[in-house]
């Protein structure tokens, strides 16, 4: 079985070591994360006092080892008073950190990525400003993304989740959202070397790349 640390470190992988540029038709977002992320899309704000274990204090914690699966359930327990209560939290947490492996496939999937962009009228139970989905067969993945305070066009990951296909409300959290866009491509940029990849390319997009640089070849 995985350690939580095991998982704050592949999410710090893939989330951390490289920035990624993702193009739709309307916009390209840039996006970038530190390890004080990671916490929060692993739940962590649920357990403890509120928000004890986010941020900086919560990746100490599990880089440490002071906070651990077998925390996780004595934590919840201690400050949920009903059990219905402990058993909503506790589900809410596996699920985080139950799919957060799957996380690379938001970047990497050969299946269709989509964005959801949050109106003032249209809401989600995601605080965010954009939601990208990804469909996989039996599980469908969420990640909220946020601006950044002081940069245009930049946002950081700010929550997961996962809903599974036979799940009654599988798509609670973009059901209302109305302004969706294919993601076309989305590049990686190392963060130390600066070297970037393209690490997906949506069909359309590929045939249409393909189809210039097929055209341009001709005129030449």
């Amino acid at each position: 079985m995985r350690t939580l640390l095991d998982i704050f470190q592949n999410t710090k992988d893939i989330l951390c070591k490289y920035d990624y540029h993702i193009y739709t038709t309307k916009r390209v977002l840039f996006l970038t994360n530190s390890e004080l992320k990671i916490p929060h899309l692993m739940g962590m704000q649920y357990i403890g006092r509120p928000n004890q274990f986010s941020g900086d204090y919560g990746a100490y914690s599990i880089k440490k080892k002071r906070l651990t699966i077998n925390s996780i359930e004595k934590l919840v327990r201690k400050y949920y008073r009903t059990e219905e209560k402990q058993k909503i939290m506790l589900e809410m947490i596996y699920r985080k950190l139950n799919n957060l492996y799957l996380l690379k496939e938001m970047f990497y999937s050969y299946s269709k990525l989509y964005l959801y962009e949050k109106t003032e009228n249209m809401g989600t139970d995601f605080y965010c400003d954009y939601l990208m989905v990804h469909e996989r067969e039996n599980v469908i993945l969420h990640l909220g993304l946020v601006k950044s305070a002081d940069k245009r066009n930049v946002y950081h990951c700010n929550s997961f989740m996962a809903t599974y296909q036979d799940d009654r409300e599988r798509d609670l959290f973009f059901r209302h959202l109305s302004k969706r866009y294919e993601i076309n491509k989305i590049i990686r940029e190392d963060k130390q070397t600066k070297e970037k990849e393209t690490i997906y390319i949506s069909e359309q997009t590929a045939l249409r790349e393909e189809t210039g640089v097929k055209r341009g070849g001709i005129s030449q």
